[in-house]
C-alpha cells in the first residue's frame, strides 16, 4: 500500500490553520490584566469567637446528603456498567463499598472483552466515588455536630485579633495542589 502525500491536503489545512488564528488571535490576545486590588493585612477583619449563622446548618446538611447520593450514583452506575467485573456488587453498597471493591479489581472470568485500560478507568472511578461519598459523610457530620448562632455580630477583643488567638492549641490540614503534584500541608499552633 503507497501512503498517501499531504502535500496535496496542505492547502485545505493552511487555510484551517490560518481561521483558527485569525479568530483565535484576538479572543486570546484582546483580554487585559486584572486590576483588582489586593486586601492588606489591616483591611481584613477576623473574628475567631464568631460561629457561621443558623441557616448554615441546613445548607451544609443537604451538600453532604447531595454528594454522598450523587457520588453513591456514580459507584452504582460503573457497577451495572461493569456488571460482570469482580468488585461490582461490592459498589453497590454505600460508603464502604468503593474501598472494598478495590480489594478485588483486575478482569473477572466472565468478561469477554476486558482490558488494562478499562480496569484502570473503573478503579479510577471507585476510587473517586468513594472519596466522595466519605466526603459527604464528613460534610453530614459537621452539619449535625457545628455550632451556629444567631448571626449577630460578637464583640471584637481590643488591638489586633490575629495575635489574640494563641491561648488555645488549634491546628489546619489544607490541600495543596504544585506544578508537579499535589498533597497536604498540615500547619498548626501548639
Amino acid at each position: 500500500m503507497i501512503p498517501t502525500p499531504i502535500w496535496p491536503r496542505a492547502p485545505h489545512l493552511l487555510r484551517r490553520a490560518l481561521l483558527g488564528v485569525a479568530l483565535g488571535g484576538p479572543i486570546l490576545g484582546g483580554s487585559g490584566a486584572a486590576r483588582a486590588e489586593e486586601p492588606t493585612i489591616d483591611a481584613i477583619e477576623y473574628d475567631p469567637n464568631e460561629v457561621p449563622p443558623d441557616a448554615a446548618r441546613g445548607r451544609l446538611l443537604l451538600v453532604g446528603a447531595a454528594l454522598t447520593a450523587g457520588w453513591y450514583g456514580v459507584g452504582v452506575g460503573t457497577s451495572y456498567l461493569w456488571s460482570e467485573a469482580p468488585n461490582a456488587k461490592d459498589l453497590r453498597l454505600p460508603v464502604v463499598g468503593p474501598w472494598l471493591a478495590l480489594g478485588d479489581t483486575g478482569c473477572g472470568s466472565a468478561e469477554s472483552s476486558c482490558s488494562t485500560l478499562i480496569v484502570i478507568g473503573r478503579t479510577a472511578l471507585a476510587i473517586v466515588s468513594g472519596v466522595g461519598q466519605a466526603g459527604g459523610v464528613l460534610a453530614l457530620t459537621e452539619g449535625i455536630f457545628m455550632t451556629t448562632g444567631s448571626g449577630a455580630a460578637t464583640p471584637k477583643a481590643a488591638g489586633n485579633v490575629m495575635r489574640d488567638v494563641g491561648a488555645q492549641p488549634s491546628w489546619v490540614a489544607v490541600p495543596v495542589v504544585l506544578p508537579d503534584g499535589a498533597g497536604i500541608e498540615v500547619s498548626g499552633r501548639f
